[in-house]
């Protein structure tokens, strides 16, 4: 009889002779040698064996009797479910419908952890956070009490000195030392969200620098007003308005109101400021698409901070109710003071250089009033406590806002990767395209440098003095950049004669940029900055002499602030009755 085998090379099947047993043979396919082994004889079952239990058994098996009637399974993957589970937690279908839904298909397609775990998780996490970086929390206690300290010290001797280089010394210190604080709240978060982003729960020494803190508290400022401007463009001016005829605290209202949108939008941003391209959080129209995806851990957030704040806005607003009028009447008297002594000082110098036309001002031989020190104990005191309660809420509100970028990364689109920069010749840039045309440039310059000028016309009497000087400063500082580039460019086109033609008269330079501009785009860039900085320069230098901070303080030290400062007037100021 033929035995059948089998090529394990090939896979073929073949019949060879009875003789063939025992021996090889090679496959008819391929070739490859193949044994040849007997076929195994089947066992026959006996009519006279009883049948098999099993066959018993499955004959009298009742399924409904062994059926487990209480156990749900998915009808797509056979994972255990409960009964009031609605999708399975393995494959994420309709236990009705045996389907996905959009909703969690989107929610599968994102990478990440659920934003809702956002919100439980928050509370125990950031306090395990603060309770690993106590230190931390010390530092910045410290360092905001002697940072507010040498700011309040500083604004004493600006105000108690009354010539001006010792005052502008005195104001450049308080500036810096104000932003010190900001500048900290700033590098706090950044940090904190930076580690989050990068999975890490431990912080590395985070060491204090004044400058640093003072350079970001500026950036800080500036963020806010960037962003609280179309705003207060509206409610600031309302504000302004009520405020200036008597209705402050409604103006008061409607001029916080405006810094809303702000805050809201701020945990939102400082996700974008850890990574390498930083500018969707310095664009309001892409943090405000991000903000109406996202308003719900945004709210989250600004309610987390407000809860957490209480204590040192309470102390704060202790220190207003407490303390308010002995405060005003302490520094009313301190610049009372000064003014005596600049009038006085004024006279001796018209006697010593024999000034026959001057003018002896108001406060000329008056008596200094007497200033009360102990006033200052009470709102110290409360001042370190609030130092206190805020120390530990700005790291417990910053690794809120880091967990809050790590579950809504995927919503946040921040660029974790620049591109990569190369050099373009000028030939080549000069390929790309003409030039934007002059008057779309000037209209752009015209409308922003406007409206820009028109918001800090009206925010002028909210900002401090030197705050405005600074901005004067930038404002200035940007024009000469400006007016730097041009004078070169009109060196390389036309020449050193008419480059010191335009060196002399800014108005022929300023000509002569927007005539290259025609042609040249980065002309066109520079001098649409000269027009917006320009326009807007003028407009806040017009502001700040119609609210009277550039008023001659030398010739008349009373006029400008009589109105609005009691203490500037015959008298000293009385002190408040306890």
């Amino acid at each position: 009889m033929p035995i059948k085998v089998r090529c394990k090379e090939c896979n073929t099947t073949f019949s060879v002779k009875d003789e063939a047993e025992g021996k090889r043979v090679r496959c008819k396919e391929c070739g490859a040698p193949v044994k040849v082994t007997a076929a195994k004889a089947k066992k026959t079952r006996s009519s006279s064996s009883k049948p098999a239990d099993t066959d018993d058994f499955l004959a009298t098996l009742d399924i409904d009797k062994i059926e487990d009637k209480a156990a749900k399974i998915c009808p797509r993957c056979g994972y255990d479910v409960g009964e009031e589970d609605i999708e399975c937690a393995n494959c994420g279908v309709d236990l009705s419908t045996g389907r996905m839904s959009e909703a969690t298909r989107r929610k599968r397609r994102r990478k990440g952890p659920a934003i809702e775990e956002f919100y439980s998780k928050s509370w125990g996490d950031a306090s395990k956070f603060l309770g690993n970086h106590k230190g931390l929390a010390v530092k910045t206690f410290i360092y905001s009490a002697i940072a507010s300290t040498l700011f309040y010290c500083s604004v004493f001797m600006m105000m108690w000195c009354h010539r001006t280089p010792p005052r502008a010394f005195w104001g450049f210190i308080a500036f810096v030392s104000i932003m010190a604080i900001p500048g900290w709240i700033w590098f706090i978060q950044t940090e904190v969200v930076r580690y989050a982003l990068q999975k890490k729960d431990k912080l590395k020494r985070i060491n204090f620098d004044f400058f640093l803190c003072s350079a970001l508290g500026i950036k800080f400022i500036f963020w806010i007003i960037l962003f609280s401007l179309p705003a207060q463009a509206i409610l600031g001016s309302m504000g302004f308005y009520l405020i200036s005829n008597g209705s402050a605290p409604t103006g008061a209202i409607l001029i916080a109101i405006g810094f809303i949108p702000t805050f809201l939008m701020f945990p939102l941003a400082i996700p974008h400021m850890t990574v390498v391209d930083s500018t969707p959080g310095w664009l309001m129209h892409k943090l405000v698409k991000t903000f109406l995806k996202l308003f719900k851990p945004a709210f989250f957030w600004c309610f987390v901070f407000i809860v957490t704040t209480l204590p040192a806005l309470g102390c704060l607003a202790a220190v207003g109710a407490m303390s308010g009028n002995d405060l005003n009447t302490f520094f009313s008297n301190v610049r009372y003071n000064s003014s005596i002594a600049r009038d006085n000082g004024a006279k001796e110098y018209a006697e010593e250089n024999k000034i026959k036309d001057f003018v002896e001002g108001p406060f000329t031989g008056k008596t200094p009033a007497e200033l009360d020190p102990s006033v200052l104990i009470v709102p110290s005191i409360l001042w370190i406590v609030a130092c206190m309660f805020y120390a530990p809420t700005l790291i417990y509100n910053a690794r809120v806002n880091g967990l809050l970028a790590v579950h809504c990364k995927p919503d946040l689109n921040l660029i974790t990767k620049a591109d990569e920069v190369k050099y373009v010749s000028k030939a080549e840039r000069e390929k790309t395209g003409p030039a934007t045309a002059r008057w779309k440039l000037a209209s752009a310059g015209v409308g922003v440098g406007g409206g820009l000028g028109a918001a800090l016309y009206f925010l002028v009497p909210m900002m401090p003095d030197m705050l405005l000087y600074v901005l004067l400063g930038i404002n200035s500082l940007t024009i000469l950049g400006c007016f730097g580039t041009t004078l070169v460019k009109i060196n390389q086109r036309d020449g050193i004669g008419q480059c010191l033609l335009g060196l002399f008269i800014s108005l022929y330079a300023y000509v002569k940029g927007w005539a290259y501009a025609e042609d040249d785009k980065e002309m066109g860039t520079v001098m649409m900055t000269w027009t917006i900085f320009l326009i807007a320069g003028n407009i806040l230098y017009l502001g700040m002499a119609h609210h009277g901070f550039l008023e001659g303080e030398a010739a008349q030290p009373a006029a400008a602030e009589a109105a609005a400062d009691p203490a500037m007037e015959a008298g000293p100021a009385e002190p408040a009755t306890p």
